[in-house]
């Protein structure tokens, strides 16, 4: 075989070639401890290589992040804390100030220092780490709470991620910490009149105060009231058995809201014999309570108030108004006659007061006729009809009457605001204005058929309005001062045209209709012409006038689901609102016994205070238990200032579940601290785990890389000496 110098030479080339790429590849792994350098010298070893530290940038992203939200979950955590122990020594002054013996001083002492908690607590709920504001939902950069407890935030959380499609939020929205409802939590509503014993002058005599009990006879309450004047004997008359008189039955008209969400109205007849445990019982069962189910609990306090309790946990369906009216004769003599004149006739004394009532208001108690003459076994009596309250408001600075249900929506300033939430059937959720009124009806199937509101709105340049709206054909009535009657429909945009407009289905009518309708009539936005039928044209035009009322007047529902107009241009606003369901306060039963539907809508009214309730408004709640201390009453009273004030026992009771609101809202936090902090131990250890793995792929091996190093070295010398020998070798050295 030949072999050339060309053959030699490349055969040189080639060898030290390849000699210089492995010692460059071997020096590269001790450099840089990586098996390949670059994608195509291993392919397999780069996408593991690239596939794992993609999932260590991940893991360290997580890491990062739950760090960061430990941080703040933990700042929550601590903030709460505060909350707690602040609440906790609220409750100690609270209880201080309910004790006996605090004059009017002590009390504004110690309502000075529940004022600088409550204070505190709103200055602990604005608390900011490092430019976020801890309570206020995602929008972090808004302080979420005003001085009175409003809240500007949102309802969000904030997640971090936890792994792959997993989060775990790490804030607490002050929503849920004012506001949020609490799913273990009953409904306990109260009357405010006090049942006292009214056989003795109280006034002149006030040492004989004495509240009733539910072993207590009826009659005790109504006492010198069954004849005018009284002059009656409190224990002969009504006690010994030879002696006592037979006074006519009182009737109770009670109207109010079951827990399933839908509304009665009763008339019951209550002898002078029955015990007062007895009308609770009956009550009770008004409200569905069975002899094997109870759905509410109907009691007594203390102070002779009536307690209804709603036994469905996180429930906020349950009302309650009643007013009881009993005939009341001229003399006792008449009593005797009465009750003489029905046995002679053959009618029992529930027929008899059965008739006296129908001849005084016929079932609608908003118009009582006193006296009234009836005739018994043709004789004829002049009855008086004496009034029993056991509900009483103060709207507006005006004192209701207790017969009084639907009453005018309160004032404050440039707002006026009916005082009843309006509550989707049968739950705690608030209305607001997407809520269909179908979802809120006190009925059993949600229907309009018969429905009509009757509204009397004053606008803000002061002209007064009667409306109608006819919830049934959607169909809204305006009556101006002139007696001029413009009728508008209901309408919304067809929903098969965009271009068409079309009457709204009774049942899809929503609590912005309503709104619009009132914002419009308020602000003086009435059109001149009945808006009919439901054209483009019309609505339009319907449309126009509603943009325009908002310029002055916005109508909403606000937090607590009450329907709620602003005034945007007044600090003491002329504008004037009722609203009453057709059928309120009317068409009760005429005989004792009768149950019939009641009202399917409540804006405004004169009716059960609520003690507890799932639904929490914590800064305002505060408000309400320090004027308690101010007014220094335990109990709520009808005669005070405040009549829809629960009192001292009602403010510890609401501020038991403030405290557990609270507790449960720190239990919550700690939990999505454990979570974040298992999270990021999981993840650290993960990230060494997959560090590890990626490793044994990508990592070279410094002990075997130096060993095949040195070998290359030595083999490439070997190659550079024999190679310098070759070329050094010619002729001469066969010669």
């Amino acid at each position: 075989m030949r072999i050339s110098n060309q053959y030699t030479f490349y055969t040189s080339i080639q060898n030290y070639t390849d000699g210089q790429s492995l010692l460059n590849k071997y020096n590269l792994q001790l450099q840089t401890g990586q098996l390949i350098q670059h994608s195509f010298e291993h392919a397999n070893t780069y996408i593991n290589g690239s596939r794992l530290e993609y999932e260590m940038a991940n893991i360290n992203q997580i890491i990062e992040g739950t760090q960061a939200a430990q941080e703040m979950a933990k700042n929550t955590d601590t903030a709460l804390k505060n909350i707690t122990e602040l609440l906790e020594k609220f409750k100690t002054l609270l209880t201080k100030a309910a004790s006996d013996g605090n004059s009017q001083t002590s009390r504004e002492a110690i309502a000075k220092e529940l004022k600088l908690i409550k204070e505190s607590i709103v200055n602990i709920a604005n608390t900011s780490i490092n430019g976020q504001y801890l309570f206020a939902g995602s929008n972090t950069a808004t302080k979420p709470f005003d001085k009175y407890g409003n809240y500007n935030g949102n309802k969000d959380n904030i997640f971090v991620v936890s792994g792959s499609g997993t989060q775990i939020p790490y804030n607490i929205p002050g929503w849920d910490l004012f506001f949020k409802p609490d799913s273990n939590i009953n409904k306990l509503i109260s009357t405010n009149v006090s049942m006292i014993d009214n056989r003795y002058d109280v006034i002149k005599n006030p040492d004989q105060k004495k509240f009733l009990d539910e072993e207590s006879k009826f009659s005790y309450l109504i006492g010198q009231n069954y004849v005018q004047g009284g002059g009656l004997d409190p224990d002969k008359d009504f006690d010994y058995a030879d002696s006592k008189l037979p006074f006519p039955k009182s009737s109770m008209y009670i109207q109010g809201v079951k827990p399933d969400g839908t509304s009665f109205k009763a008339t019951i007849n209550i002898g002078p014999e029955d015990k007062i445990g007895d009308v609770l019982e009956n009550i009770g069962k008004l409200y569905g309570n069975t002899d094997t189910n109870k759905v509410v609990e109907v009691k007594m306090n203390d102070s002779g108030q009536i307690e209804i309790k709603n036994l469905k946990e996180g429930n906020s369906s349950l009302d309650f108004h009643a007013v009881a009216m009993t005939p009341q004769v001229q003399d006792k003599g008449q009593i005797n006659a009465l009750k003489e004149a029905a046995d002679a006739e053959g009618i029992s004394m529930d027929q008899l007061t059965d008739r006296i009532m129908q001849a005084a208001h016929n079932g609608n108690i908003n118009n009582v006729t006193s006296p009234v003459t009836i005739q018994v076994n043709g004789q004829d009596f002049e009855i008086n009809i004496h009034q029993t309250d056991f509900i009483k408001s103060n709207i507006n600075g005006n004192k209701t009457n207790g017969k009084e249900f639907d009453v005018p929506f309160e004032k404050d300033g440039n707002t006026v605001y009916g005082n009843v939430s309006q509550i989707i059937k049968g739950t705690s959720q608030y209305a607001n204005d997407s809520t269909k009124l179908s979802e809120v009806i006190a009925n059993s199937n949600g229907s309009m058929a018969g429905q009509r509101l009757d509204m009397n709105i004053t606008s803000k340049s002061g002209i007064n309005y009667n409306v109608s709206v006819d919830l049934e054909n959607s169909l809204v009535g305006i009556r101006k001062p002139d007696g001029t009657l413009i009728q508008i429909p209901i309408m919304n945009v067809d929903p098969n045209n965009p271009n068409n407009a079309v009457v709204t289905d009774p049942e899809d009518i929503t609590y912005k209709q309503l709104n619009d309708i009132i914002g419009m009539v308020a602000s003086d936005n009435v059109p001149n012409r009945t808006l009919a039928p439901a054209n483009v044209a019309n609505f339009k035009e319907y449309q126009g006038l509603v943009a325009n009322s908002k310029d002055s007047v916005e109508v909403n529902m606000d937090y607590k689901g009450r329907i709620s107009i602003t005034d945007k241009f007044s600090t003491n606003t002329n504008i004037g609102v009722s609203i009453k369901d057709s059928n309120s306060n009317t068409n009760f039963p005429t005989t004792g016994g009768g149950v019939t539907q009641g009202s399917g809508f409540t804006f405004s009214a004169n009716n059960s205070l609520t003690i507890d309730d799932p639904n929490v408004d914590l800064i305002k709640d505060l408000d309400e238990m320090i004027d308690a201390v101010l007014n220094g009453n335990m109990r709520a009273d009808s005669e005070g200032s405040d009549p829809r004030n629960t009192g001292l026992q009602g403010a510890l009771e609401r501020l038991d579940h403030l405290q557990d609101h609270v507790r449960k809202t720190q239990t919550t936090i700690g939990s999505y601290t454990n979570s974040i902090e298992e999270t990021n131990k999981r993840m650290t250890f993960l990230n060494v785990n997959v560090a590890t793995i990626k490793s044994g792929v990508t990592d070279a091996d410094y002990g075997q890389t130096y060993m095949q190093f040195m070998q290359t070295m030595v083999s490439y010398q070997a190659m550079l000496s024999a190679t310098s020998k070759i070329s050094q070798i010619s002729l001469l050295n066969y010669l």
